[in-house]
This record gives C-alpha cells, sequence and structure tokens, in this order.
C-alpha cells in the first residue's frame, strides 16, 4: 500500500503526488485521462479546452513546473466585453469612453456620487452592496449585476463579498504576495478618465500569460504526470472515514494511510457511510455552476483580436467566450478559428435540455457579434456538458463550509483544489497549496 493515496489526477491530485514523490502515491481518477477541469481535446482538427485555461504570475517556479518540456508561448492578454452591439475593452469600469452616450456620462455621475472617504463606507452585507459600493449604481447594475447573473447564475444581493479578495480569507497558507482584487475597483482617477479615451495601460489583474504550443493547455502537466501511479476508471462510490477504506464503482476496494481528496465535496461527502447528518445536511446547501461548452468551428480566419471576451446581454445564452487559436496557432487548423462558449446553469437556473437548440442559438449570436461570418461558414459544432465549474459564494455557503471541513480535519482528510476546499482557485493555487500539503504529509510519514 502506497502511504498516501489520492482521489482525482487533475492539476491538484498530479501535483500533490509530484511534490509528496510519485513513489509514495496512488491517485485514483474516475476518467480515462488525467487534467480533470484542465484536461484538453482535440476534435475535428481544433483544440479545445474546458475555458479560457492560462498560466499567469510567478508562484514558486509554478511556470517553470509547466514549461518543463514544453515549447511556451507567452502573450498579454486582449480581453473584452460585448454590450448591445458595442466592444468596450476589458475591465469596462476602466474603459467608459467605450461606453454609449447617455450612458457612459450616467454611469461616471453615478460613480463621483458614490465616493466615499477610504474607510467610511461600511462592510459590504453582499457583492450586490460591494458592487454600488466599488462602482456607483447605474454601472454596477448595467455591467457586473447582470454578468452576475449570466455567469454565477443568480442576483448579486444572494451572493456574499468574500471571493473577490485575493487570497481567500479562509486560505492564509497561500502567501503568494499583495494581489489586486479580482473585480477591478477603480480609482477615480482611472474612472474619470477612461470615460475620456484609453488609459494607455491594463487595469486587469493578469498582465500576461503563458500558454503551451501543442497540446492544449493540458500540456503543461506532462511534468507532473510522468512516473505517476494513476488508476483510471475508479469512481468512487463509498466511502468509510473511520475504517480508511474506500470502493470503486468497478468492485474494487482500497485501505489508505494517508487521504488527499480532490474530489468536489458534495461527491465526497454524498460517498460517506459514517458521515453523520448535519454533514450531509450541510453538503446539501453547497452550490456550484455548471455549464455547456458550444465548441464552434468556421472555415474563416478569427475576426477579432481577442483571447476571451464576456457578454453582458441577459437576452444571449453566450456569457464568456474564448478564442482557441489566439491561445496557439496550433489549436485550429490554418485559415480556421475556433470559438468556445460557456453557457451557465445550477440548481437556481437550470441549464436547458435541448443543447442543439442551444448551439443553433448560440451560432446566431456569434453571427450577430461579427465573430462568424454566417451559420454557413461552421465546419464544427460540438456541444459539452461540464458538470462543475464555479462554486457560488452564497450566503449558506461559509457556515456549511467550516461544518463539513471541520469533519474532514478530525477524519486526517487533506482537501486540496477549486472543488475539494470550495473555494475560489486559479491553478497556480492548487500547485503552491500541493507543495504546502506535501511539505506537511512528508514530515508524518517519514
Amino acid at each position: 500500500m502506497k502511504k498516501v493515496t489520492i482521489l482525482g489526477a487533475g492539476v491538484s491530485g498530479l501535483s500533490a503526488s509530484y511534490h509528496i514523490g510519485h513513489d509514495k502515491c496512488v491517485l485514483f481518477e474516475a476518467g480515462d485521462h488525467y487534467g480533470g477541469h484542465c484536461h484538453s481535446i482535440v476534435r475535428d482538427g481544433f483544440t479545445w479546452d474546458d475555458g479560457p485555461h492560462v498560466n499567469f504570475g510567478s508562484y514558486e517556479n509554478v511556470a517553470e513546473l509547466f514549461g518543463d518540456g514544453n515549447e511556451v508561448l507567452e502573450f498579454i492578454p486582449v480581453m473584452s466585453n460585448y454590450f448591445r452591439g458595442h466592444f468596450i475593452d476589458h475591465p469596462a469600469q476602466s474603459n467608459l469612453y467605450q461606453v454609449p452616450e447617455p450612458l457612459r456620462s450616467k454611469c461616471l455621475e453615478s460613480f463621483l456620487a458614490t465616493r466615499a472617504p477610504e474607510g467610511s463606507q461600511p462592510q459590504p452585507k453582499n457583492y450586490r452592496e460591494w458592487l454600488h459600493q466599488a462602482f456607483g449604481p447605474v454601472f454596477a447594475d448595467t455591467f457586473p449585476a447582470a454578468y452576475t447573473r449570466k455567469y454565477w447564475t443568480t442576483d448579486p444581493v444572494n451572493l456574499g463579498a468574500d471571493w473577490v479578495a485575493f487570497p481567500s480569507a479562509r486560505l492564509p497558507r497561500r502567501t503568494t504576495g499583495n494581489r489586486p482584487t479580482r473585480v477591478y475597483n477603480p480609482s477615480v482617477e482611472d474612472v474619470t478618465q477612461g470615460s475620456k479615451g484609453p488609459l494607455g495601460r491594463s487595469t486587469h489583474y493578469v498582465k500576461d500569460f503563458r500558454y503551451p504550443s501543442q497540446g492544449g493547455f493540458v500540456a503543461f502537466f506532462k511534468k507532473l504526470a510522468q512516473g505517476s501511479h494513476i488508476q483510471y476508471r475508479k469512481s468512487l462510490t463509498w466511502i468509510n472515514f473511520q475504517k480508511r477504506e474506500m470502493g470503486f464503482s468497478d468492485g474494487t476496494r482500497a485501505s489508505y494511510e494517508k487521504l488527499i481528496s480532490t474530489l468536489p465535496l458534495p461527491v465526497l461527502i454524498k460517498c460517506s457511510q459514517d458521515a453523520p447528518a448535519d454533514i450531509h445536511e450541510a453538503n446539501s446547501v453547497l452550490r456550484c455552476t455548471n455549464f455547456l461548452l458550444v465548441e464552434v468551428g468556421a472555415n474563416h480566419p478569427t475576426k477579432r483580436q481577442e483571447h476571451w471576451m464576456y457578454v453582458y446581454d441577459e437576452d444571449k445564452y453566450s456569457v464568456r467566450i474564448s478564442v482557441t487559436e489566439r491561445f496557439s496557432p496550433n489549436n485550429a487548423p490554418a485559415g480556421h478559428t475556433g470559438l468556445s462558449v460557456e453557457v451557465y446553469g445550477s440548481p437556481y437556473r437550470p441549464l436547458p435540455t435541448d443543447h442543439q437548440a442551444v448551439a443553433k442559438k448560440v451560432q446566431e449570436e456569434l453571427v450577430e457579434m461579427g465573430l462568424i461570418e454566417s451559420v454557413e461558414s461552421v465546419v464544427s459544432s460540438h456541444v459539452r456538458f461540464v458538470p462543475w465549474a464555479n462554486v457560488i459564494f452564497d450566503h449558506d455557503r461559509q457556515a456549511a463550509l467550516d461544518r463539513i471541513m471541520g469533519f474532514l480535519g478530525d477524519h486526517g482528510v487533506s482537501c486540496l483544489g477549486r472543488y475539494a476546499e470550495w473555494e475560489y482557485l486559479m491553478t497556480h493555487d492548487c500547485v503552491v497549496a500541493s507543495k504546502q500539503i506535501a511539505q506537511k504529509l512528508l514530515k508524518e510519514i517519514s
């Protein structure tokens, strides 16, 4: 028996095994490949990721680890927002000059009218209050509130504001330096000047990023996976934390000494034989979005220069669009464009059941936005359902999460990754955390 058992062979599981030492670990993976949410597939000559995955920043040699053995492309990100026929550079709050009048002036007036001395505003009780304090009601309700309803699938009043901070308040171990908020909270100067013309600099927290030349984003994990001991098609069906035993859908069983789970919390707890009723009750409260990936290939070059863009119009299915060949020219056949369109759902707002109707509507939206020439130019179209997308930071989440984490901690289970920790984590966050967990476990098993 290996000393450390890891559930899941996504980036978190692979990185944990790598930093502990593959010879000490076994990974059980439900699918038939590693990479998890960061896996890439090739279809009709196009390479598709699960949305716009990139590596940005320099965190404890993560960039070097991902780049080992890969030809790496480096970019300054180009991002925009689509709003009622207009493309607005991202983030829109510092590019108001591209917002049509009279809305532009109303956004600026509302922003200036709500300015208050630093520290004098009350702590926001929800994300809607945070948005109003940051941007003023006009911009907040027109832009980020609309996008929240599309991306997070609920109104911002139903969300807390703790996810906005870098890093999460629950994760003091992530000492990656001072970072801005995930949603840019602009200065008076930036909004005022940005209402008149370009600032001449980006105000987004991603200043540059890296992406593999070949193989899609999953190619970054070759170094992590090399030498790992992965057992594929091992879908967890039950686990007993007291006995330290588990079973899988193929009928096999395993026991463990030390356990790292990268599985989504709702899956892990649902499989538990010995979690008490209050833990199952807390588990039922956790909410997460899912999404459809509508992957559209067209027989002409890309029409715009963005790597990805956000769609504010609430009458459109399209939420976020990434252009696959803008990440690497090898991601699409020569002279073609590949557009990956995310359409979100959740228990708050379930996804449409007719996926082909969604694909048809999305193609029409891409034509309307000028991203493909016509529906006749489409040479590849496919819809994929992705069951795990973003943790929903609603007001019931934190108390439920604390109860579950307390139970798992009492049973010596280490949770690692976005869905296992039920947090808003980036790929590099997971790698940094895996190294810290590895250091702790290595002391315990030595």
